[in-house]
Formats: structure tokens, sequence, C-alpha cells
């Protein structure tokens, strides 16, 4: 049986205008792509601190300075040797121009180790002198805390003392009301007792009264 010969389908391709709107749909992202990079390098960055940062500012500007005296010596240099060949001195000229060139050279590279020394003992003494600010300064925070807390027991011994105070006195207005409310309930039940007896003579002498009459009747009546 003969095999049958099988042709891969064909992927339809993409026309003109889809391949467009894909170009322009994947603009941005292509757009944003490097500054995204961009940033995740600049998150793997160590900055360097704020002291460090000015003592290799300091070394760089001494730097360029030695470069451009000794660049600028060379060129003196050169354009002085170039006038002494023309004129016929180029070996005394060239000669003289090196000798030069290396004595400033040489000077130019002492000051430069000076003024690095220099900036050196500036910055230990700035971080020096920032240091004892900041050991002061601390000192400082602790007796204000301190002065602090000594003024808020003081307030707080005074409004308890205070506090006691106004307790004692309503606790004697309390008592003195007690006493007078007691006196008056005596007073009161005194007079209550004392109108009752009235009353109660007042009913015996009704009483006697309606007792005598009732005997006067009785004795008439037989």
């Amino acid at each position: 049986m003969a095999e049958e010969n099988k042709t891969p389908a064909k992927k339809a391709q993409p026309g003109k205008a889809a391949k467009i709107l894909n170009w322009f749909r994947t603009l941005p992202q292509r757009i944003a792509k490097p500054f995204r990079n961009m940033y995740y390098e600049l998150k793997k960055v160590t900055w360097p601190s704020k002291q460090r940062l000015i003592t290799y500012s300091i070394i760089v500007l001494v730097f360029m300075l030695f470069m451009s005296i000794v660049i600028g010596l060379l060129d003196l240099g050169a354009s002085t040797g170039v006038r002494a060949l023309i004129n016929g001195t180029a070996s005394t000229a060239v000669t003289e121009t090196a000798q030069d060139a290396a004595q400033t050279v040489e000077e130019t590279a002492e000051e430069a180790a000076a003024g690095a020394e220099t900036a050196a003992d500036n910055a230990a003494q700035a971080v020096e002198e920032t240091a004892e600010n900041a050991a002061a300064g601390a000192e400082t925070a602790v007796d204000n805390a301190a002065e602090a807390v000594k003024e808020t027991a003081e307030t707080a011994a005074a409004g308890a003392e205070t506090a006691a105070d106004n307790a004692a006195q309503a606790v004697e207005e309390t008592a003195e009301n007690a006493a007078a409310g007691a006196e008056t309930a005596v007073d009161n039940a005194a007079e209550t007792v004392t109108d009752a007896a009235e009353t109660a003579v007042n009913a015996a002498e009704g009483t006697q009264e309606t007792a005598e009459k009732t005997a006067e009747d009785a004795s008439e009546g037989k």
C-alpha cells in the first residue's frame, strides 16, 4: 500500500494591517523597556555616603588641577621646543624646558599631595566635630527629658495634694451637712411626738366627754 504524501498546512501569514497594528500595540512596551531596565539597574547601585562623596570630589578636583598643570606645562614645553628648533637653538631650549617642566611637575605633585593631606585632615576634623556635636545634643536631650520628668512628678504631687485637700474638705462638709440633717430630723421627730401626744390627749378628753354624756343619757333613761 502506497504511503500518502502529507504536506504540513501552511500557517496564515498576518497581513500588513495586522503587522502595523501589532507594531503600534507593542510600541509603549518597547519604549518603556529601556527605562524599566535602567530603573532596576539603578536599584542595584550602592551610593557613597556624604563624607566619602566629599572626599572623592576633593581628590578628583585636585587630580584635575594637577593634570591641567601637567598638560599646560607639556604644551608650553612643546611649543617652546618647536620655536627653539625653528630658531636653531632647539637642543638648549628643549633641555631647559624639560628641566623646568620636571621641576614644575615635581612641585605640582608635592602641592597636590599636600592639598590631599590637608583635605583628609579637614574631613577627619569635620567628622570629629560632628560626633562631638551629636554627643552634646544627646546629653542635652537627656537633661531636658530628666527635667521634664521631674517637673511632671512635682506637678503630679501637687495635684495629688490638692485632690487630698479637696477630698478632706468635701468629707468635712458632708459630715457637717449630715450632722445638721440629723439634728433637723431629731427636732422634727420631737415635734411629731409632741403633736401625737397632744392629739392623744385631745382624743382621751373627747372619749371621756362622750362616756360621761353616755352615762348621763343612760341615767336619764332609767
